[in-house]
């Protein structure tokens, strides 16, 4: 499978499409404050129109709306109020009608679905990090767990180094609102296949001991980007009518530096066993994802999934829109890519770079960092690796470019990898079986 995107001709991208890519595009980047707020929207197709088209026309303009409307008993107002409060989202919308026709509306429904839980995901990201906090976090998964028909389960801090998460401890012992896991399930029979979902929740991050400078630290309470995107499309899957098993993984934590940081130079040991020597406490994301990564892994699904604000250097190389897919199995990565050209959101393949493995491992374990300057998100990727068995596919995207837009000051979360893991979630059921090497 080819890398695609919205600007690829090779890749199946018809003018009609681009344009509605290109509309969404615009509607997240700018919402529509005092015009998209009462009335209605009548929506006109020619009757060969692309179930596609229509859906992602409706997404864009749902997307322009500050509440979602079909997510299951009001999920994103009930589950995150404080959120909202602290962003200043107001729910002022009268009622505004989209009209299509009736063999288009399931199509419509998918595209307000989609705007909907995207919408969810940036009001978690936008908020500030003294609202979402790793417990308030873990609280707002439970109740978005309980809303809808999802089975949960949280550790706080002292279950997490009890039950031996220490990667996830160590990160989060610098401060005093303590690390919290939180695993999510949406379940429909023992035979479905079984999709893992990981996203990296770190709800501020300082740098630790290995301090950022203060201008790096402004926005940094959109490092939990991926855990906000995966659990607003667990909160989807019932209303998408989602019919593979789904279970996703949510590891929070705050990287402050405090009496109990952990140190550079301290060794820890993860979940699975492995011991991470912690050079950089910076380089925090790729250790919480390590103890996530070996727990998703272990229920051998048929393939696992990770989201994260990763490495800076994913940037570096594809610019602020793209988000970077790497992967051991080239199969996972096309899965992942193909969901994604799908719902218009550009993700782009590296390569899996094995030949700079020696600077991962350690005679006892791995290192969080590479000791180099260059291919850090390639040595990043090839660090969570040791963490999946390679009998289980999985395929990582670092979403460090494309999850905010704007200043530090802005609202500025896109949701950016939302519409891609529902899509993954919802389309067809044999998709999970092409990952399979």
């Amino acid at each position: 499978m080819a890398n695609c995107g919205p600007t690829d001709p090779r890749c199946g991208w018809g003018s009609a499409a681009r344009r509605a890519h290109l509309r969404r595009a615009h509607a997240a980047r700018r919402p529509w404050p005092g015009r998209l707020t009462a009335g209605t929207v009548a929506l006109r197709f020619p009757q060969e129109a692309p179930t596609r088209l229509v859906g992602a026309l409706v997404d864009g303009l749902a997307s322009a709306l500050p509440d979602a409307v079909a997510l299951p008993d009001a999920v994103a107002r009930s589950a995150t109020s404080d959120a909202r409060s602290a962003t200043g989202t107001r729910s002022d919308v009268g009622a505004v009608r989209l009209l299509v026709d009736r063999a288009l509306l399931g199509a419509a429904e998918e595209g307000l679905l989609a705007a909907d839980v995207v919408r969810l995901a940036r009001l978690l990201v936008s908020a500030p990090a003294n609202v979402v906090t790793p417990a308030r976090a873990a609280a707002w998964s439970a109740g978005v767990a309980r809303r809808t028909g999802l089975t949960c389960s949280v550790l706080g801090p002292e279950q997490v180094r009890a039950d031996g998460f220490g990667a996830l401890g160590a990160i989060g012992a610098g401060s005093v609102n303590g690390p919290h896991l939180v695993c999510l399930d949406h379940i429909v029979s023992a035979d479905a296949p079984t999709l893992s979902l990981v996203g990296k929740g770190i709800t501020f991050d300082s740098g630790g001991l290995s301090l950022k400078p203060p201008a790096a630290m402004q926005g940094m309470r959109m490092d939990m980007a991926g855990a906000a995107a995966v659990l607003a499309v667990m909160a989807g899957l019932r209303r998408a009518g989602c019919a593979v098993n789904v279970h996703a993984v949510l590891p929070f934590a705050e990287n402050l530096p405090g009496p109990g940081s952990v140190r550079p130079g301290d060794v820890v040991t993860a979940w699975n066993g492995t011991r991470i020597q912690i050079l950089d406490t910076d380089f925090e994301g790729r250790v919480v994802l390590a103890d996530a990564l070996a727990l998703a892994a272990s229920r051998s699904p048929d393939l696992v999934v990770d989201l994260a604000t990763l490495t800076y250097q994913a940037e570096i190389a594809l610019g602020p829109d793209i988000g970077a897919v790497m992967g051991p199995d080239g199969d996972a990565a096309d899965v992942l890519v193909r969901a994604a050209t799908e719902t218009g959101e550009p993700m782009w393949r590296l390569p899996w770079a094995e030949r700079y493995l020696d600077q991962v491992r350690t005679p006892f374990g791995v290192r969080n960092h590479p000791l180099r300057d260059t291919g850090r998100a390639l040595t990043a990727a090839l660090f969570l690796g040791e963490f999946v068995p390679r009998t289980v596919p999985w395929v990582h995207c670092d979403i460090s470019g494309p999850a905010w837009r704007g200043t530090p000051s802005d609202d500025g979360a896109t949701g950016f990898g939302a519409r891609t893991l529902l899509r993954l979630a919802t389309g067809p059921e044999d998709r999970l079986g092409q990952a399979i090497p």
